[in-house]
């Protein structure tokens, strides 16, 4: 709705403005009246209309200097000047004001109407392209974002060397070079409640944790990074003042820790570990805080994760060939056989066959592969069968045959910042009425690429995420008690409440009815 305003010392031209302007079709409301530049000027200042249409004579302050005054403080609304008299030089100083017309005094009800249809017009092409700037904005400054994240987590990962020349990292640089920097790692436990979860799922609970992990970061430690590793481990980075003592950072770990655990189980029902790497006074000595968190992490489980086996298995799945994959794996499991204390060997075979599964599913992951549809169930049945090392082997054999080994073209940087940022802007606007068609406009890629890409990174389409997203937030409001089921399903984006209360049903197996009832 635009919203327009009158200033003009003629009460009788007042009134037969407010008459004659076509306010519905132009979608267009009436923002106020003045009778001079003074409060005309008030009258800008307090309703901000989108047209001001003045007149330039008035008592006191004229409608040139009012507009003077008003360009003078930012305003930048149009103005359509109507005037009872034709003078050159008010026309000429209109002009560099960037008035939108100048129509001389009586005017036609077309002349009005043709004036201010071609005004909104103007409006909204220009509140498109703005729009449209600041959602590019937005993308670069995401885009800029997921490359300097992602390099700091090879960095974690150790994929990359500090010394890299052109490596882009998040915040001023005076964070990473007159601070100390300390890293905890946040491991994720495989509870029963995310043991079997699909990687449409996996998305939801990432952006869940995530959502909750930076808004704790924000409040408790607000210079810190915060990034997904591999798999169920993800890094909080810490930059530490110089002059902080070690007592008054370990008391300050000490609550962020048991704030994220307790957050954790309270709105998600996650059990998360946190290890902590020691405090480093020079950010090239990253690497070394996360092993230590890595380390702290298996001493406090009292097991052995693999976690560099993860790292360089990663790194083979992406640029190795097969025999140095398998190399690879046979090494880890020597290792492992040196390193085991089961009196029962057959029992020892069967635990590492399926830790080591899960091991090399973190690592395709990690490596951006895909998996060949085989359910974690599967491979903990046909692990029962394994008595000795022959059968762990040929049991590794066939699960890596569910990688896509092939050489595929990897997603691009770019690309893979679309989809984060696809996956934000559904968070943030699950209420709104969202298209692909929307989004492609935005990131300039084709509507049909893009649904591809995003059902290749989260394991469904753009549309079911989109629900799935609505459904999840739906079920929480449900679970608040604080709405009817009709406004829940309002909050979500759904004016049907049937249509609502059956998507609810097919995809929580419940009616909105029930889970308001618990």
């Amino acid at each position: 709705m635009w919203k327009i305003a009158i200033v003009d010392d003629d009460f009788q031209v007042l009134r037969g403005l407010k008459h004659i302007i076509p306010w519905d079709e132009l979608h267009a409301e009436l923002a106020g009246e003045a009778i001079d530049g003074e409060q005309g000027i008030e009258l800008v200042r307090r309703e901000e209309p989108d047209i001001v249409i003045t007149d330039l004579y008035m008592p006191g302050i004229s409608g040139i200097e009012m507009i003077e005054q008003l360009r003078s403080e930012g305003y930048q609304g149009r103005f359509v000047i109507l005037s009872g008299y034709t003078d050159f030089e008010y026309a000429r100083q209109a002009i560099r004001l960037g008035v939108e017309d100048y129509l001389n005094k009586p005017i036609t009800v077309e002349q009005i109407r043709k004036v201010l249809f071609r005004v909104t017009e103007s409006l909204e092409e220009s509140n498109l392209e703005k729009m449209e700037k600041n959602e590019l904005q937005s993308f670069v400054r995401h885009y800029e974002k997921q490359i300097s994240q992602d390099q700091l987590a090879s960095l974690l990962n150790g994929t990359i060397r500090a010394g890299l020349s052109d490596l882009k990292l998040p915040h001023p640089e005076i964070w990473w070079t007159e601070r100390d920097q300390q890293v905890v790692i946040l491991e994720l436990s495989k509870t029963e409640r995310v043991s079997n979860i699909s990687n449409s799922d996996w998305h939801l609970f990432r952006y869940a944790i995530t959502n909750i992990t930076t808004e704790v970061l924000a409040q408790e430690w607000p210079e810190s990074d915060y990034l997904w590793l591999f798999g169920p481990y993800s890094a909080m980075v810490l930059h530490i003042e110089r002059e902080e003592t070690r007592e008054y950072v370990e008391e300050r770990l000490n609550h962020i820790c048991d704030t994220l655990i307790q957050h954790m189980m309270q709105y998600l029902g996650l059990t998360i570990q946190a290890g902590r790497g020691q405090r480093k006074s020079s950010w090239t000595e990253l690497k070394q805080s996360a092993d230590e968190a890595f380390e702290a992490l298996d001493e406090s489980e009292g097991r052995s994760l693999g976690v560099e086996f993860v790292r360089q298995l990663a790194q083979l799945l992406t640029s190795g060939e097969e025999e140095e994959i398998r190399g690879h794996i046979q090494a880890f499991i020597t290792q492992q056989e040196a390193s085991g204390h089961s009196a029962d060997m057959k029992i020892f075979y069967k635990v590492l066959a399926a830790e080591l599964w899960t091991l090399i599913q973190y690592a395709a992951q990690q490596a951006g592969k895909t998996l060949a549809g085989a359910s974690d169930d599967s491979a903990i049945v046909q692990a029962d069968t394994i008595i000795n090392r022959s059968d762990l082997e040929a049991f590794v054999q066939a699960k890596l045959k569910l990688i896509v080994l092939k050489k595929e073209p990897a997603i691009g940087q770019k690309h893979k910042a679309a989809v984060e940022f696809m996956i934000s802007y559904i968070h943030e606007h699950y209420a709104e009425d969202i298209t692909l068609d929307d989004l492609a406009g935005q990131l300039f890629i084709s509507k049909n690429y893009l649904n591809q890409l995003f059902k290749k990174v989260t394991g469904e389409t753009f549309m079911n995420y989109v629900i799935r997203v609505r459904l999840e937030k739906a079920k929480a409001l449900l679970l608040e008690g604080n709405l009817l089921i009709y406004e829940v399903a309002e909050s979500v984006g759904y004016q049907n409440v049937p249509y609502f209360s059956t998507l609810f049903k097919k995809y929580t197996g419940m009616n909105p009815s029930d889970v308001l009832k618990k």
